[in-house]
């Protein structure tokens, strides 16, 4: 986990993210996002508050990797969405960001943004990495 001075966390600056989520249901997923914010707890934070809000209950959320981006950070999020795109899951929940949720290993999706952070924009075409997916399931849940 990182740790940043006073003056790091109150500047605002985007930041590129891994969610570790584990849903009522007991599926795997995570969540490949961005926040605009002081940081990404505020944003995990904001999601769980819009899905306890719409449904009392909550699911099992670990920051798995909280990176700043000086440059565009749409453009990694959206390329490691374009990565991962085969094995996207959308909740039957749905809550605030829950169209950025793939069933992938958290290894597989950490790996792979690392590797974009270190070679930059467009390498991912030469990572060669063959994710292992969870099993789709549906949802367990009744609404």
């Amino acid at each position: 986990m990182a740790f940043y001075t006073r003056d790091q966390i109150d500047k605002p600056i985007d930041r590129l993210y891994l969610f570790d989520i584990v849903l009522p249901s007991g599926m795997k997923v995570v969540k490949i996002g961005k926040s605009s914010g002081k940081s990404s707890l505020d944003r995990m934070l904001q999601i769980q508050r819009d899905y306890y809000n719409k449904n009392r209950s909550t699911f099992i959320c670990h920051i798995k990797r909280d990176r700043p981006i000086e440059e565009d950070v749409f453009k990694y999020e959206a390329e490691l969405h374009r990565f991962f795109k085969d094995y996207q899951y959308t909740p039957k929940v749905v809550f605030d960001g829950s169209t950025e949720c793939f069933c992938v290993y958290i290894d597989a999706a950490v790996e792979a943004m690392e590797y974009l952070l270190d070679n930059g924009l467009g390498s991912l075409d030469e990572f060669e990495y063959d994710p292992e997916v969870y099993t789709p399931k549906e949802d367990s849940l009744p609404f």
